[in-house]
């Protein structure tokens, strides 16, 4: 899955985090793609964006959703779609 704009960063799910949306229901998953594509004007900005490491960011959605993504020249690569719960696991698991 991939947004692009003219004027923007591209945003792009990799293939594990299209796995992760897919098992959400499908309120959840559109809320969580809806929110993603606001990352195309400032990905390093905003009030639920957290810096964990250089170039790796959190999305904070719904309170209990969260998006880790990496930013690299021009490009949004989100990396996992998960629950608060489980998340930093998974995610240390998926780096």
């Amino acid at each position: 899955m991939r947004f692009n704009t003219k004027l923007g960063y591209v945003v792009e799910f990799d293939k594990r985090a299209e796995k992760d949306l897919k098992r959400l229901s499908t309120g959840i998953a559109s809320s969580i793609v809806e929110k993603c594509a606001i990352l195309q004007e400032n990905p390093l900005q905003g009030p639920h964006i957290k810096c964990l490491k250089l170039n790796l960011y959190r999305l904070e959605i719904l309170r209990v959703w969260r998006v880790a993504f990496l930013v690299e020249a021009g490009k949004v690569i989100i990396i996992l779609v998960g629950h608060r719960k489980d998340f930093y696991r998974r995610l240390t698991q998926r780096l």
